[in-house]
């Protein structure tokens, strides 16, 4: 399957949208444990060309284990393009708030304009949906998560719909992996 990258349109994410606020801890002159990095929804991006389908990049990190070590870098602080997977041997944890289906995939007709975004990655992804409800959507199968569910997402096919009247706002962690046999 191809690299799936919704994130390629110029479009910004809307003002509505939900702005997530990312604390960081760290050490501080005698090394005591401390907050060193406290700021709101810096790393943002309208996904599929959508203002309010917006995912917020909260941390990376290039191998495992983590390091831990030295001063904190904001790892999304480079010219780099945001990457849907993680490193091979990485994580990313992002958000990403999801407009009901009929916002972004359909017309005033109702006439689907955008498909279901199937798409894999080469990691093991826990989702977790923190407010509203959503559709995993696999090749064999749909079940329907709300607030508090948790998805462990093991390199397979996949997409999310939201065919509620609400926003879903989820929380993923993405690590680095494979992709299962026969996928």
């Amino acid at each position: 399957m191809a690299d799936y990258d919704p994130f390629v349109s110029d479009v910004a994410p809307a003002a509505s949208t939900r702005k997530v606020r990312r604390l960081v801890t760290g050490l501080d002159a005698e090394g005591r444990s401390t907050i060193v990095l406290d700021d709101t929804g810096r790393h943002a991006a309208a996904g599929h060309g959508v203002p309010t389908y917006v995912a917020t990049q909260l941390w990376r990190t290039e191998s495992t284990p983590a390091d831990n070590t030295g001063a904190v870098r904001d790892p999304y602080d480079t010219d780099e393009r945001l990457s849907v997977g993680p490193p091979a041997a990485g994580s990313i944890f992002r958000t990403l708030e999801l407009p009901p289906d009929r916002d972004w995939r359909f017309d005033e007709q109702g006439e689907e304009v955008r498909p279901l975004a199937f798409h894999t990655t080469r990691s093991i992804d826990y989702a977790i949906v923190l407010s509203g409800e959503v559709w995993a959507v696999l090749d064999a199968t749909e079940v329907r998560m709300t607030a508090g569910d948790v998805l462990v997402q093991r390199g397979t096919s996949h997409a999310w719909s939201n065919r509620s009247d609400e926003p879903c706002l989820l929380a993923f962690v993405l690590i680095g992996g494979n992709l299962p046999e026969g996928g």
